[in-house]
């Protein structure tokens, strides 16, 4: 039987076929939408392209699955058996057998007569039973091949067909078309702390937003990741700028609850007209791509429109980074080192952030120590050049509560002793995490050891007096006093003279009693630029 010019016995494959296999086949067969598995002449299941490559273009898919058969691969995300009576009919069969609830795998059938249960049809009845429903299935997994199945927009192939007839039809009349590149900022952070099944939502409610954004005639699609495209036909540059800036604005205004969470974010978007890409579609994305990329790496949240000052900046900052012939020069390596230390950064105000969000209670917390410990490390005689590694320890120094469960971490009232078994783990979470991170290995000390205590009560190691790390004791003493000094939902802010008198009486048991002094004479000379008073200093600490 043939469906086009696809005869679909060809797509049979035996199912201890290696997944490399598999994607080469599919490689070889560019028409083919999808494998049907076979075990003996019998079906097993079916597998369509789309769902291949989107299990392998997941973090170490193909490491995963690549020398797995196609029925483990096939297995491994979810397949039922079809249950049925012996005495059902076959076209009642085939009609089950191919219908499918939102994203669940073709299941095998399996016939039950009394307790002997055995496979009802041979791969080649299934396709032969009934032609029509076979059109159908080729028709859906032809749909399923140019749709995105998160968020329902084209996906890229589905993109770049629909895009192509858009370009005729400019090349044909004359018209406007304009481009935008859209990318959600600091997705990864957004996925690190609050796990991808809410980064999911986040997409599926911002792709929501761009719908119904943007008029029927616009052509709008998911590029990959958390980068998406659309194509605006009869629009000029203008227009297509003020279209971005909406959605731009639309997305900043956007809250998605889920599980419990409250998740905003932003979006960088890049606009280029057809003129100026000279009619190419392959230029008219990749220079709004630049543009995107530009206007993430200029603040992110803007709108960034092509235009010839844009392509000089680009191309002066190529020539920045490598001169002719020598593609490792010192100005290079120095500007290259700059930009790194600057994404580690944002990267890591991000994570601050993050948390922040989920924890309104302590906003301004993780921006507040950092200052603070940076004042004091200095006047510890901390050298300049290890300051870097203290003020990302500090922003960071409770990464480690993210692993901590929300009805323990949020509870209003006295955790219990096996709450606080839990609570007591998060800096042993951080070290988890940030251990494995080659940038930021020199900055653990504090997630790490701010809890514990000079007298060895602390946790998670119950290091005691020098043993603790010095970075971790100077953070320790600013981290007590930032929570004295802070509205908490068990008690409000202390005073300057209550919470003055707690950092002494700690001094030798919490706190270390050398670092104490200098502390208090900090907070003295801070307390004389305000004037008298019982607020707490901290903010006018530099």
């Amino acid at each position: 039987m043939r469906i086009g010019d696809l005869s679909l016995s060809d797509c049979c494959v035996d199912h201890n076929l290696s997944v490399r296999e598999i994607t080469r086949m599919f490689d070889q067969h560019p028409d083919w939408p999808g494998v049907i598995l076979t075990s003996s002449g019998q079906f097993v299941g079916m597998l369509s392209r789309q769902r291949c490559f989107e299990i392998l273009g997941k973090p170490f898919g193909v490491d995963v699955f690549s020398n797995k058969t196609v029925l483990e691969f096939h297995n491994t995300y979810g397949t039922y058996n079809l249950l049925l009576d012996a005495n059902t009919p076959v076209p009642d069969a085939v009609k089950q057998a191919l219908g499918r609830d939102g994203n669940q795998a073709y299941e095998p059938i399996v016939v039950r007569q009394g307790e002997r249960r055995y496979s009802l049809l041979k791969v080649h009845d299934l396709l032969l039973a009934q032609s029509d429903l076979l059109e159908n299935l080729y028709s859906e997994v032809q749909q399923l091949s140019v749709i995105d199945p998160l968020t329902n927009l084209n996906n890229r192939r589905g993109f770049f067909e629909a895009a192509q007839q858009e370009i005729n039809a400019f090349h044909a009349n004359h018209g406007d078309l304009s481009a935008l590149m859209i990318d959600i900022d600091n997705f990864k952070i957004t996925n690190d702390i609050y796990g991808h099944f809410v980064g999911d939502q986040v997409l599926c409610a911002v792709a929501e937003e761009f719908k119904k954004a943007l008029r029927q005639t616009d052509l709008l699609g998911r590029f990959g990741g958390e980068e998406f495209i659309a194509l605006l036909p009869n629009t000029s540059l203008e227009t297509a700028y003020r279209i971005a800036d909406r959605l731009r604005i639309k997305v900043e205004e956007l809250v998605v609850y889920v599980n419990g969470y409250q998740v905003s974010v932003t979006i960088s978007i890049g606009v280029c007209h057809i003129q100026d890409a000279h009619g190419s579609l392959d230029a008219l994305l990749s220079q709004a791509d630049q543009a995107m990329y530009w206007a993430k790496a200029s603040g992110r949240n803007q709108v960034i429109v092509w235009d010839q000052q844009l392509a000089y900046n680009i191309r002066k900052r190529k020539n920045e980074l490598a001169k002719p012939g020598d593609s490792t020069s010192g100005s290079a390596l120095s500007v290259l080192r700059i930009d790194a230390a600057r994404i580690y950064d944002e990267t890591i105000e991000g994570w601050a952030k993050a948390l922040e969000m989920r924890d309104k209670e302590t906003e301004g917390h993780a921006k507040r120590v950092e200052k603070m410990t940076l004042a004091l490390a200095r006047r510890c005689g901390i050298e300049e050049k290890d300051l870097v590694d203290i003020r990302r320890g500090a922003l960071l120094h409770d990464i480690g509560k993210i692993a901590v469960p929300d009805p323990i971490l949020f509870k209003p009232s006295s955790l219990d002793d096996e709450e606080w078994k839990i609570m007591r783990k998060h800096p042993t979470y951080a070290f988890e995490l940030l251990s494995p991170i080659t940038f930021l290995q020199n900055c653990i000390d504090i997630p790490y050891c701010h809890h514990e205590h000079w007298d060895g009560s602390g946790y998670p190691r119950g290091l005691k007096g020098e043993d603790i790390p010095l970075a971790a004791r100077i953070f320790t003493i600013i981290d007590v006093w930032d929570a004295l000094c802070t509205d908490r939902c068990y008690r409000p802010a202390w005073g300057m003279d209550e919470a003055r008198k707690y950092i002494l009486e700690q001094s030798g048991k919490i706190l270390d009693p050398h670092i104490t002094p200098i502390f208090l004479q900090m907070l003295d000379e801070a307390q004389g630029m305000m004037g008298t008073g019982s607020t707490c200093p901290g903010r006018v600490i530099k």
